[in-house]
């Protein structure tokens, strides 16, 4: 048991490290369980303190997608009628770094990246089957 706790003490203290270059963050929303979303790069000391809403609001805000882009912005608005953005099952409400993780490109670049779902929630789900829910 000691051991697996000093694995998990060295895994924390590499992310740690890792936290604190000034790297690039790269947020994707994708709307409800699509594999694509649309994809912001926010430069290092351009995300730090906001909090992820604030971010995914600046980037549905935007007006320069392109026409693939358009359509996949139109299912997420679709999701968020009715709808929330989730981020680690999370409420997008809490510092975006907070939700981030460290991840490699093909050509060998190192970012952190946060995906976020536009979900909505079911509809005619029934009670009855859970009541204990």
């Amino acid at each position: 048991m000691a051991e697996e706790g000093g694995m998990t003490e060295l895994r924390s203290e590499v992310e740690r490290k890792k936290r604190e270059q000034p790297l690039p963050l790269v947020v994707e929303i994708m709307p409800g369980q699509a594999g694509e979303g649309l994809l912001e790069v926010f430069e290092p000391g351009s995300y730090e303190g906001k909090e992820l809403h604030d971010l995914c609001q600046q980037m549905l805000e935007r007006r320069d997608w392109s026409i693939e882009e358009r359509q996949i912005l139109e299912d997420i608005q679709r999701q968020l009628r009715g709808g929330k953005l989730l981020a680690r099952g999370r409420d997008t409400q809490s510092p975006a770094m907070e939700y981030a993780r460290v991840e490699h490109s093909e050509e060998g670049e190192t970012y952190f990246y946060v995906p976020v779902r536009a979900i909505k929630p079911q509809e005619g789900g029934n009670s009855v089957l859970c009541p204990e829910f």
